[in-house]
């Protein structure tokens, strides 16, 4: 199922863009608009917005827009501070994606990689 972005969203997009609201839906409509993309840009606005008002905590605001949103914590803290998740490991040698845990366990190689240096006589 592919989310799509609620009228108050893009009402907000407008704002923010200083765009007409028309052209955003008809953009919308279309799947023009990347909806995760445009609700980071979304929740990122607000949470400066509010943060610039000086009356609450960055945690607070974060927690808030959490709830707001319906993400984690974390999840909101990636936006907001434009970091990518550290969970997206990739093959030092063919660059497939690896888990973590196996980029950390078998020195950056994936399972077909590490296969490959195994040397049988």
């Amino acid at each position: 199922m592919k989310k799509t972005l609620t009228n108050r969203e893009k009402e907000k997009l407008s704002r923010i863009l200083a765009m007409d609201v028309t052209l955003i839906e008809k953009l919308s409509e279309h799947d023009i608009l990347d909806t995760s993309a445009c609700r980071a840009v979304i929740i990122r606005s607000e949470y400066y917005e509010i943060r610039n008002q000086g009356r609450h905590n960055g945690g607070h605001i974060a927690r808030a827009l959490a709830d707001a949103y319906g993400l984690s914590r974390s999840a909101i803290d990636l936006i907001i501070y434009k970091k990518e998740s550290n969970k997206k490991c990739t093959c030092t040698c063919c660059g497939n994606p690896v888990s973590k845990y196996k980029f950390s366990r078998y020195g950056g190689l994936c399972d077909v990689c590490l296969v490959k240096q195994v040397e049988i006589e």
